[in-house]
Parts: C-alpha cells; structure tokens; sequence
C-alpha cells in the first residue's frame, strides 16, 4: 500500500467539511478515490456512496464508515486547523478519529485485495449518522445485502464484537397553569415532573457480561410556556438517553418508565406521556427522513464467523487478537440489532479523541488500520 497516497487522501477527506446533512462534498472525494482504485461507485437517493469490488465467488462483506462529522463551533480553539494539518507525524482535523481516517484506511486496505478471487467488497460512506444511529446503513444493507458487515468506527485498531444500545427517551408532563401567586389553582408540570425525575434515579437496569450494564441519565429538561413570568407551567419535557443491554427492544424501554410516571401524574391532578424521540432531517440529496431514536445492542460470537476468522487475521498480521466493545453507539445497531447481519468493529484511533479540540489521528494508526482491514478482509473472504 501507498502509505503517502492514505495521508493525502485523508487530508483530501478532511478539507471537505461534510457536517450532517452536508456531505455532498466529502462524498464527492469519497467516489473519486473508490473509482481510482478499482470500485464500481454508486451514490443511493439519501447520498450514501457505495463502492463495489468484485473478486469472484464468496460473501459480501460491507465496510461502513459515515462520512458526516460533529461541527466545529469555536475554530480559535484548535491549535491545529480543524480542515486537516500533519506535524510531527500526527494528522489533525475534524473528523480524523470519527471517522475520515477510518475511511481513507479501509478504501486502500481492501483496494490491496484487488488481485484476490473470492468474494465482493463493498464499502459505504454513510450520512448523517451523527443525527442517528442506524437509519442510513439500513438504506446501504437493503441495497447490497452483505453476509457480515465491518463498522469502522475507532477502536485502537483492535477488534470490536458489540456495544450497547441508545433510545432517546422523552417524558412530557402535563398539568395545569395558573397565576404563580395562586399555585394551588393550577397543577405544576415541572413539580411533578420533579418527581418523576427523583424516582427514576432510582431504577436499576439488566447487565450483559461483556456489553456492561444498562442505565439511564437526564439529558435535557424544558418547562412551558417559556419565557414565563410568574405563571405556573402546565408542561414539562425531559430527555433521557438510555443504554440498553442486548435483547432489549422499544416497548420494553418504556414500559418501566410508564408504570413509574403514571401513578405520580395521577396523584398530583396531571397527566404523562412516555415515548421514543423521533429525528426529522433531510438528506443532502434532498430525501427527507424522520426515524426513531432507538438503536438495539448488538454482540458477535467470538467463536463463529466472522470474528473468529478476523481475530486469527489480525494475529497473523501482527495486531493485538484481543476483542473489545465499543462504549458508545454506532451503526452496527441497524446491521447486527435490526437486521441480524454478523457485524464487526474495527477503526484507527483512540475513541476518546471523537469530537474534541485538535482532534487527532497519528499516521502510524492510520497505516496500521490499513494493513488491519487488508488482514481482517483476507481472513474473512477465505474462510
């Protein structure tokens, strides 16, 4: 592999600001490079680019890696600049962990397969993930209907076999407003939203041995009418993220949380909603979405395939064999939670370097990633 061809490509990656519903540039990059060496490349109605590598029989395996990233609010904080910069062999820029650099070393480590004879290769830059997990690789898997699918999200370039899974949980109280001189007339939302909030500190959700346990925390809070002088409000909106454990699914989410808000709504004269927050956007093809903010947990057997025979790849080629979990969601929850695909993960990068300050990749995890997906790709293709 051209390890000066990776760096310039990432850079290339990196000027083209591709922030969620704007990717049009960064997929135009993307298309370029796949057609350069050697895919056949499709661009799908919501804008996910799809490239195919045909080697001969064999699976399908799938390589997704979204091409939106997280803004850049304030750029006089980095040191670096956000559009992408090397020093001192260290790549910076928005995107460069999450997930630019993932992208541009799994085009050129599968592209070194292209003297192989077995199996099809295909890899997709997928949009808007940062808005939701899961909705655009659903798209991609419907059209190309892979055997396993490889997540390249970061992982220290070691191989991930699951995660936990996300539901953006909404509980909206409603009472009654009254002036806030007569408190008594009316029945505050926020009070008993108060409530609500102190009991659910206090549940406790399942544990999976490897995926960690479940668990719940506030994200947002919002009371109406607001602005609000002096008037008691009759509504009251909290946001909670939840992380699932494997096996959970929607309506058993918010079954606990009904049976606990109701009966505190009742008593206090108000009445609660418990549901799963939508995401409205539209694609920078112009196709408008709106999806559920769940994403099921996933986990891959580390025995079977695929994982099995990417494990012993990846400990031929000299990278640590030893399997991780991703702490955070990703699109594996469409490929492996909704349509039950093997899916693995593997991505340069320490995933703590996601969305921060000078965020930052050093060449030599991007060159190793390479050499990982070449390795992990080989291994699975000819098991």
């Amino acid at each position: 592999m051209d390890e000066a061809r990776i760096q310039e490509f990432l850079l290339r990656l990196l000027a083209a600001r591709s922030y969620a519903t704007e990717e049009a540039a960064a997929a135009r990059v993307l298309g370029d490079e796949l057609a350069a060496v050697g895919f056949t490349v499709d661009v799908d109605d919501w804008g996910n680019v799809i490239g195919t590598l045909r080697l001969g029989d064999g699976p399908t395996v799938l390589l997704d890696a979204h091409l939106d990233t997280v803004e850049v609010p304030d750029p006089a904080q980095w040191q670096h600049d956000p559009r992408g910069e090397v020093v001192d062999g260290v790549v910076y820029g928005r995107g460069a962990v999450d997930m630019k650099g993932a992208l541009a070393a799994a085009v050129h480590g599968a592209a070194a397969l292209r003297t192989e004879q077995r199996g099809t290769i295909v890899i997709s830059g997928s949009v808007c993930e940062e808005l939701v997990e899961g909705p655009a690789l659903s798209r991609v898997v419907e059209q190309v209907r892979p055997d396993a699918v490889i997540i390249c999200e970061p992982s220290a370039n070691r191989l991930v076999l699951g995660q936990r899974g996300r539901a953006e949980v909404e509980i909206e109280v409603h009472g009654r407003t009254s002036h806030s001189a007569y408190p008594e007339a009316g029945v505050n939302a926020a009070e008993v939203m108060a409530d609500v909030m102190t009991a659910v500190r206090q549940l406790r959700f399942g544990e999976h041995p490897d995926l960690g346990p479940g668990m719940i925390a506030l994200t947002n809070l919002k009371s109406f009418p607001h602005p609000n002088v002096s008037m008691v409000p009759d509504r009251c909106v909290a946001t909670y993220d939840r992380r699932t454990v494997l096996g959970e699914h929607d309506a058993g989410v918010l079954k606990p949380l009904r049976e606990l808000a109701d009966p505190i709504a009742v008593a206090a004269g108000a009445r609660v909603d418990v549901r799963i927050a939508t995401t409205e956007f539209t694609t920078y093809r112009g196709v408008p979405v709106e999806a559920d903010s769940f994403a099921p947990a996933w986990w891959t057997d580390p025995a079977t395939w695929p994982a099995r025979d990417a494990l012993t790849g990846l400990a031929a080629a000299g990278l640590d064999p030893t399997p991780g979990y991703y702490a955070f969601c990703t699109n594996g929850s469409a490929s492996a939670g909704r349509c039950g695909i093997p899916t693995l993960g593997f991505g340069p990068g320490d995933p703590d370097r996601a969305h921060t300050v000078d965020e930052s990749l050093s060449l030599e995890d991007l060159h190793r990633a390479a050499r990982g997906y070449s390795a992990l790709l080989r291994a699975v293709l000819t098991a």
